[in-house]
């Protein structure tokens, strides 16, 4: 079984594998027979708008206040989504 290693950004993804003489690179990561080196770009998800809750909550109202959901839920940022899809499929 390899070795999953998520670093915060590209640039420090091909550091990882420098130091690990990763050669093959894939599309949006690196690897070798040991190690699976990906980024996440910064942040890959963000915090669900309070409208993703509830439909009604899209424009707050003083008595709505505070929103304090059970769960909190993340949403996935489109200019990412490809590596998030890529992160995911090597989590798995």
């Amino acid at each position: 079984m390899k070795s999953l290693i998520l670093a915060e950004k590209p640039s420090v993804a091909r550091d990882i594998a420098d130091a690990l003489q990763i050669n093959q690179k894939r599309n949006g990561y690196f690897e070798n027979n040991q190690y699976i080196v990906t980024w996440a770009l910064g942040h890959l998800v963000t915090n669900a708008t309070p409208e993703q809750y509830d439909k009604n909550l899209k424009e707050w109202r003083l008595e709505d206040l505070p929103i304090i959901p059970k769960y909190m839920k993340t949403v996935v940022i489109g200019k990412t989504s490809k590596q998030f899809k890529t992160v995911k499929a090597l989590i798995l």
